[in-house]
């Protein structure tokens, strides 16, 4: 047990994400001291101190075993360049240096993206040069302020480089995607926590999709009145090809009403599930003018998919992702690593499997324990696995960089092995447009369906969240109050 002592601040919050960096197992709690006096002397204890002196704020860390002092750090403002104007963060980036810097030595790990918790590392980067920052500058905050290793510096510049072609103020600021949420599965994969229903009748989707289809219609009229660009479709969920072609016609009927989809430049509909796919479906998706789906294997080594629940083989993936090339489609693939059991050999097997397909798209998650996911509420121990976690993402690098990939999208989550990254890989020109606009929350996203967030742009640059209800029957009976805070927002 870790006890957990904050002085001269309540930044909660930040402070259990830096210790989340390093341990998801340790329990603690978190106390008030007024100082050191105040703290118990048995056991592990951390206190985090904030104080403001002659005009500079310093943050100190202290990390004691029974009373006796392990570690200490301290930073001040005049060492922090990026949040000098916004008080608040200041604040919180200096407490999160200093506990992580005791936490480190503690724990004798040195994460990638140093003391960053949050799930948006390019913006950084756009940040700073919005804010007229020289990239020697940019560079040494990210490498001082953030502790960010040099490789990983190397990867967000490579990124930035794809990402700034759609990186215009003027532009931006004109668009819209519209997001449509299908929230129902086969099967619920171990790792998922995303709201979804599993075997939902057909009376039941009906009665969604009359919702949804209101949604839609209500949404688009409201970005028309407000003289919106719509620059990307992206039907997502759950797994959206569940539904039947009539069910796939009657969404796009309604996009269609509004809009020549042959000039919208992205239409994406993710496939991801290969045992839900036919030609049928594939043929009713080029149709509605789909030009690019997802099908995602997450590992192409067959005992790991019966593990995670998946009820398709292999081979399934392989024939599906054939029938889709010759209809027509770009693809967008996705891999999982830290899935239960695999390691090196198991990667290299499913990185090398999927190049040879030649997917426009290739995103490599690293497993994220989820709160809601049969994976969390089954594990006895949440391993952090950083050395794993590096040789598996060398060995995707490698092979993805060396077949003519290039990095062009990333971003983290809360509870990552090896507290790594998320990352997409792409061929020359092929990048989904859709995935860089909502990781660097460039535009506007009007989402519709259940669980959806919409993120809409303000004048002061900022996004404000429409977060749509997650129970079905909330969702069809209060559709009109999500209509009225789109509208408020815009």
């Amino acid at each position: 047990m870790l006890k957990f002592y904050l002085t001269g601040h309540n930044f909660e919050y930040e402070s259990r994400n830096a210790l989340r960096v390093f341990d998801l197992n340790l329990h603690y709690i978190i106390k008030y001291c007024s100082d050191l006096s105040d703290i118990d002397k048995d056991g592990l204890s951390l206190v985090s101190i904030l104080k403001e002196k002659d005009d500079i704020i310093l943050a100190e860390a202290y990390l004691y075993k029974d009373g006796a002092l392990l570690y200490h750090a301290v930073f001040n403002s005049e060492e922090i360049f990026l949040e000098s104007n916004n008080e608040k963060k200041l604040k919180k980036t200096l407490v999160v240096k200093a506990i992580h810097n005791v936490l480190k030595k503690h724990y004798n790990v040195e994460p990638d993206y140093g003391i960053l918790t949050g799930v948006r590392v390019i913006k950084i980067l756009i940040t700073a040069k919005n804010n007229s920052k020289s990239d020697d500058e940019i560079n040494r905050i990210l490498k001082d302020t953030y502790e960010i290793k040099n490789d990983k510096i190397k990867l967000l510049w490579e990124i930035l480089k794809i990402e700034s072609k759609y990186i215009s103020a003027e532009q931006n600021t004109k668009n819209y995607n519209l997001y449509v949420g299908i929230p129902f599965c086969p099967s619920k994969c171990s790792y998922c926590s995303f709201t979804s229903f599993v075997n939902t009748k057909e009376d039941k989707i009906n009665i969604y999709l009359k919702s949804l289809i209101y949604e839609i219609e209500k949404t688009i009229e409201l970005a028309l009145k407000k003289d919106m660009n719509l620059n990307t479709v992206y039907i997502g969920g759950g797994t959206p090809s569940v539904l039947n072609e009539a069910q796939i016609d009657l969404i796009f009927s309604v996009i269609k009403r509004y809009y020549n989809l042959t000039k919208i430049k992205e239409v994406t509909f993710e496939a991801g599930r290969p045992d839900t796919l036919s030609r049928e479906k594939l043929e009713c998706l080029k149709r509605n003018n789909v030009n690019r789906i997802s099908i995602n294997p997450q590992t192409m080594n067959e005992k790991t998919l019966k593990l995670i629940g998946r009820s398709h083989t292999i081979d399934d993936v392989i024939q599906k992702y054939k029938l889709s090339k010759e209809i027509g489609f770009a693809i967008n693939m996705d891999v999982i690593l830290g899935l239960t059991g695999e390691d090196e050999s198991d990667v290299r097997n499913t990185i090398t499997e999927i190049v040879k397909l030649k997917p426009e798209n290739i995103t490599v998650h690293s497993l994220s324990y989820k709160k809601k996911s049969e994976l969390m509420r089954e594990a006895q121990e949440m391993s952090k696995d950083y050395d794993l976690m590096a040789k598996m993402h060398e060995i995707v690098n490698e092979k993805c960089q060396s077949s003519g990939y290039a990095p062009y999208y990333m971003y983290r989550q809360k509870n990552i092995k090896g507290n790594s990254e998320n990352i997409g890989f792409t061929l020359p020109d092929r990048e989904c447009i859709y995935n860089m606009i909502i990781i660097e929350e460039l535009e506007t996203i009007l989402a519709c369906g259940l669980g959806a967030s919409s993120k809409i742009l303000q004048d002061n640059g900022r996004h404000e969240p429409v977060r749509n209800f997650k129970s079905l029957e909330e969702y069809n009976s209060r559709i009109h109050e999500i209509i009225n805070k789109k509208i408020e927002l815009l």
